[in-house]
């Protein structure tokens, strides 16, 4: 019989942060069970992956696992990214969870701090062949709860266009940003944007890593952004804001790109999101690939993908070969290049050896960070958030407002 898993007594969704816990005992890892003793139906919650947009992909990749594992289903049930949590929520809620399920990092610590998920750590005998930082995103007080299946890089670019009428170079330091701004602002462009209404996790975050600050402090228990260092970033994005290199109206409102200033090739840098999604607007030739940003740190934006199996599955052993086989060498060669990502492994073909501008995000795995490994992690975004909208659009003072930001952070840890 399925064990349930259901809201916490008291719980509540506040800012998309959720209270879980499971009614019963969870399921431990165990050794590898040999194919022909594993069997049992797997729930299979996948979303819409890079360019992987029809379940119907998916169908000859799970005939060959069934090849292996012939006793085992996979219950393959295509879910949308648009209200992703209330839907998760809500299956949790009803006791349907899935058993296999596609989290990016900040998912990870909200459902493991609530025993809602299976430790992972023995279900493989070669994490050493994936990138340390992949392996560090899917883990949460120690105990890695996701499998990853995917790198997302936001590969640095600039607008062709934009530098020609300008007469500048792409940069790659704030100090080139500020150099190039005036020359941008001149020829009628912004030299590029903030948009403030999206997770800080691609926006304020990277400019507070890239100035040598943290989110919160070594141990996560007090608020660290409102320190010299985050304030030397809101500053910074301040200065632009104040001369109107960005644009003004998308660090209220995010539109749809067509209708941005970067989908009207009026920005001359980008340093997030993909480039595969401005190519496919602006033409392969308008945009080319730039080194990654840097003040005291050289860092970049971007997440990483996994599986991760709820304990109140009735196949866990199933569940496990299914996620085993969904990172293995084989697949990942199959699924990078079709959906558009970067792979976790050290040991999969070279990607995208046809593409320069794609194969430029590999190089820079390092670079990546992806978010803070805190349970409440997107409420800490949403406190933050507001507060750095009064700094841009009303002229607040950056440290008063990271200091009032930093209080109502410290009272939620």
């Amino acid at each position: 019989m399925r064990h349930k898993a259901t809201l916490a007594a008291g719980a509540v969704m506040t800012s998309g942060v959720l209270l879980l816990t499971a009614c019963s005992g969870s399921a431990a890892p165990t050794e590898e069970v040999p194919p022909e003793e594993v069997s049992g139906t797997v729930t299979f919650w996948p979303y819409p992956l890079g360019q992987i947009q029809d379940p119907s992909w998916w169908e000859p990749h799970i005939e060959k696992f069934n090849e292996e594992y012939p006793d085992v289903e996979i219950d393959l049930q295509m879910q949308a990214f648009s209200g992703r949590e209330e839907s998760l929520v809500t299956a949790v809620s009803g006791g349907t969870e899935p058993d296999v399920v596609y989290f990016n990092p900040d998912f990870i610590p909200r459902y493991a701090e609530e025993d809602l998920l299976l430790p992972l750590d023995d279900l493989r005998d070669d994490w050493d062949k994936f990138h340390g930082s992949s392996l560090e995103a899917m883990t949460y007080d120690g105990t890695l709860y996701g499998s990853p299946q995917l790198v997302i890089v936001g590969t640095p670019f600039c607008n062709v266009k934009v530098l020609e009428n300008a007469g500048v170079e792409c940069p790659t330091t704030w100090d080139e940003l500020r150099e190039i701004a005036p020359a941008v602002k001149e020829a009628g462009h912004y030299v590029t944007n903030y948009y403030g209404s999206v997770t800080l996790n691609g926006t304020f975050y990277p400019y507070l890593w890239q100035a040598g600050g943290e989110v919160l402090n070594e141990d996560m228990t007090e608020a660290a952004f409102n320190g010299p260092e985050g304030v030397k970033a809101l500053e910074f994005i301040k200065e632009m804001a104040d001369n109107g290199w960005i644009p003004r109206e998308e660090i209220a409102t995010l539109p749809p790109f067509e209708q941005s200033e970067a989908g009207r090739e009026n920005v001359a840098y980008g340093g997030g999101g993909t480039i595969l999604s401005h190519r496919n607007i602006l033409g392969e030739d308008a945009v080319i690939t730039a080194d990654p940003m840097s003040d005291e740190e050289t860092v970049l934006s971007g997440s990483v993908g996994g599986w991760s199996i709820f304990n109140t599955t009735d196949a866990p052993d199933a569940a496990k070969a299914w996620v085993r086989y969904l990172a293995d060498v084989e697949f990942l060669d199959e699924f990078l290049p079709a959906s558009g990502y970067y792979s976790p492994r050290t040991d999969t073909a070279p990607l995208y050896t046809d593409d320069p501008q794609l194969a430029e995000g590999e190089k820079h795995l390092q670079y990546v960070r992806t978010g803070v490994q805190h349970p409440k992690a997107r409420e800490i975004i949403d406190l933050i958030k507001p507060h750095i909208q009064r700094v841009l659009l009303e002229g607040a003072d950056p440290q008063e407002a990271l200091d009032a930001a930093a209080e109502e952070v410290n009272r939620i840890l």
